[in-house]
């Protein structure tokens, strides 16, 4: 096509449409033919094939691999109102599976067509997390309508995902507007907690294994119980509340285990239903490994060990010999919840590094469970990137 003035433009590659055509918002870097017009980054454009028809609107950075990701298939002014019925429509089926709940995702990223935007609730404070150049160059209208859809009192902008860095932003973690208290108390799966949304990890919670968490409550009656990875104590809580005999709790984080110490007592469990400790999770599996201890249900939820396509062999050799260890450490009939959010390890990678787990445990292991995510992080269906939580319930035979 001829370049032409006036409306900036994004015009694809020959046969590079049909991804965009299917529903996927992403526009790669090597997928574009020409800019045309006045094109910023940050800035919006118009997507065309390579004939010219028109396929959306998108926002940009051409410094990014990821170039353009498209915010509507129509000729949308991407203004207030637009993120306002965006914001009500993702509000809508929230209320729908959670009514009632203080912490929710309200908003997640391409699944509510919103890309580079994630929102979670707690009480009457919100933590928004902004990941993309075009989504940050939004800010003064997303702010309008966040206040206009949820009326917030407090407001933690949270912009320090390495994301930023691949899209040439800084990372910062501040309130945003209104007034955030130090620790917000919220009720999450019958919990009492406390987050903080100023230093915390994510945007304060794990919102994404509430209903996992259910399904290692349901098998913790009268098994002796490890919470590996606990953060907050929330797994460690679940096990205990469901009937566990006594939780060993580990994470290397002490900001992390203060705040599972004042959760368990806040909820009413003493020393005794749960006992934390401080350290890295190989060595504190090795040493259980080497005293032969055994438990009757072990929860692995680690940090996502592969962030990158290029850390995949490096990463599944962790996820590997983490679940190696766990396996070891089980009772016959012992029950493993084992999980993976990292989104480059799908979920045949994920099955296939436990079943190598396994053999090097030399531990038959069935399956009981498989699931992913919670309800209120719903999958795209041209987008698989929005799938990346993995939760398997495994029994030692």
């Amino acid at each position: 096509m001829t370049a032409t003035t006036g409306t900036a433009r994004l015009v694809l590659r020959r046969g590079e449409d049909r991804r965009v055509r299917g529903g996927h918002p992403w526009i790669f870097s090597n997928e574009v033919e020409e800019w045309q017009g006045a094109v910023e980054d940050g800035g919006l454009v118009e997507v065309l094939d390579q004939r010219g028809a028109f396929l959306g609107r998108a926002y940009v950075n051409r410094h990014s691999l990821i170039c353009a990701r498209i915010l509507s298939r129509g000729r949308d002014e991407i203004d207030t109102a637009f993120f306002v019925k965006r914001l009500e429509r993702a509000k809508r089926m929230r209320d729908a599976l959670y009514p009632g709940e203080a912490a929710v995702r309200l908003v997640y990223g391409e699944s509510d067509q919103l890309p580079g935007l994630v929102i979670d609730r707690y009480g009457d404070a919100l933590a928004v997390q902004v990941l993309t150049r075009g989504m940050e160059a939004q800010m003064p209208l997303l702010r309008a309508a966040i206040e206009e859809v949820f009326a917030p009192k407090g407001v933690v902008l949270v912009a320090d995902s390495p994301l930023r860095k691949l899209e040439g932003l800084d990372q910062r973690r501040e309130v945003w507007w209104g007034e955030v208290p130090e620790h917000v108390a919220v009720t999450v799966g019958g919990f009492a907690l406390e987050v903080d949304l100023v230093h915390g990890q994510k945007t304060g919670l794990f919102l994404d294994q509430r209903e996992n968490r259910k399904r290692a409550e349901a098998r913790a009656k009268g098994r002796t119980a490890l919470d590996v990875f606990c953060y907050q104590g929330e797994w460690a809580m679940s096990m205990a509340r469901g009937g566990a005999e006594g939780v060993l709790a580990i994470d290397s984080s002490e900001p992390a285990l203060t705040l599972a110490r004042a959760n368990a007592a806040r909820n009413g469990f003493d020393s005794e239903a749960i006992q934390f400790m401080r350290m890295d999770a190989f060595d504190a599996m090795r040493r259980l490994e080497r005293e032969g201890r055994r438990f009757g249900i072990i929860a692995l939820d680690p940090p996502a060990l592969i962030k990158s396509r290029k850390s995949i062999a490096a990463g599944a050799r962790a996820y590997r010999e983490h679940n190696r260890l766990a396996m070891s450490l089980l009772e016959e009939d012992g029950i493993l919840v084992t999980c993976s959010c990292s989104h480059h390890l799908d979920d045949d990678m994920f099955r296939q590094t436990l079943l190598e787990a396994a053999r090097a445990a030399k531990r038959p292991m069935r399956v009981l469970d498989w699931s992913g995510e919670a309800p209120d992080h719903p999958r795209l269906l041209a987008v698989p990137e929005t799938h990346y939580l993995k939760c398997a319930v495994l029994q030692a035979l």
